[in-house]
């Protein structure tokens, strides 16, 4: 079933039913999926940068550089993780002090990185925010979050869209108790890594609830959690095809992201199994045939992207 896209007229968002295609999470691993599609090329970059010990600047002149790299035919947009806490201690969670305008001269860092980026981008901003795993509180979250979106607008970063990530994982369920508010965000986001994400009764509030209050979603992370690539049609009937029904069967849903990751590598995630597209001819060519279906936006020359996202050209 394919329900066709709403059009919701919010920041960086593609006309008409359109889903962007996006992918990361590491330069060698977005590089290695960008090579394994073929023609249709990934339009979004995932990346990620902490408030904290971040080094805004440093961080998106490695990015600059590392888009620029690119073909002049695929213009690339980066979907920017954007962290207040620190990975597996969230008693380390800082989104009170950013508030309290301890991380000011960073967050003006993150702005002039922006700028200076020269593309549109995406910022994720406290990603999987009811993530116990994170530590962040409802009431700091959001005061974090308007600061952090009101200096991005008062620099004048149109093309900067705000988005807020809800996780399925997390035990707290109250999403709305996080939301800064409809003025001070672009997108909402939803990461989904089981099977089970795609027909849980949060998952489905959530998109349901973007779409009546006018917003898109973004999948802003997704790979198939110990699934993986392996088993081919059997890996493919138990994540893939699920994960493509959850995307065709809501008409909020106009971005996603797929981490093609061997999660074997790393050891806190092991057990996840290897999420290669590559890795499996099968996978690889039912992969390829979906995302060459036309409602997919897919990397292009700066000018199309642009005209597809609603953008002023240049």
């Amino acid at each position: 079933m394919h329900i066709r896209r709403g059009d919701y007229g919010k920041r960086l968002e593609p006309k008409g039913d359109r889903v962007i295609h996006g992918a990361g999470q590491s330069d060698e691993e977005f590089r290695r999926y960008f090579e394994t599609v073929g023609q249709t090329k990934p339009l979004v970059y995932m990346s990620y940068l902490g408030l904290r010990g971040g080094d805004p600047a440093g961080f998106f002149a490695r990015l600059k550089t590392r888009l620029d790299a690119y073909p002049s035919g695929t213009f690339l947009i980066p979907q920017i993780g954007l962290s207040m806490t620190k990975d597996g201690a969230p008693e380390q969670h800082y989104e009170h002090e950013v508030a309290a305008g301890k991380y000011d001269a960073q967050i003006e860092a993150l702005c002039r990185g922006l700028r200076d980026l020269g593309r549109p981008a995406y910022v994720r901003i406290g990603y999987e925010f009811n993530g116990q795993w994170n530590g962040y509180r409802p009431e700091t979250f959001k005061a974090a979050w308007v600061r952090i979106v009101s200096a991005i607008r008062r620099h004048g970063l149109d093309e900067a869209a705000a988005v807020w990530c809800y996780a399925p994982d997390g035990k707290d369920k109250d999403y709305l108790a996080y939301y800064p508010g409809d003025g001070y965000v672009d997108w909402w986001s939803i990461d989904t890594f089981s099977a089970s994400h795609f027909t849980a009764t949060d998952s489905l509030a959530f998109v349901a609830a973007a779409d009546a209050r006018g917003f898109p979603v973004m999948i802003g992370e997704s790979t198939p959690r110990k699934v993986g690539v392996g088993e081919g049609a059997r890996s493919w009937s138990r994540w893939f095809a699920p994960y493509f029904d959850f995307i065709h069967s809501h008409r909020s849903v106009k971005g996603f992201c797929y981490i093609s990751w061997d999660w074997a590598g790393y050891p806190q995630w092991r057990d996840w199994g290897n999420g290669r597209i590559g890795d499996n001819a099968l996978v690889r060519y039912r992969w390829r045939r979906e995302i060459a279906a036309p409602e997919y936006l897919h990397g292009a020359a700066e000018p199309e992207v642009r005209v597809a996202l609603g953008l002023t050209p240049r």
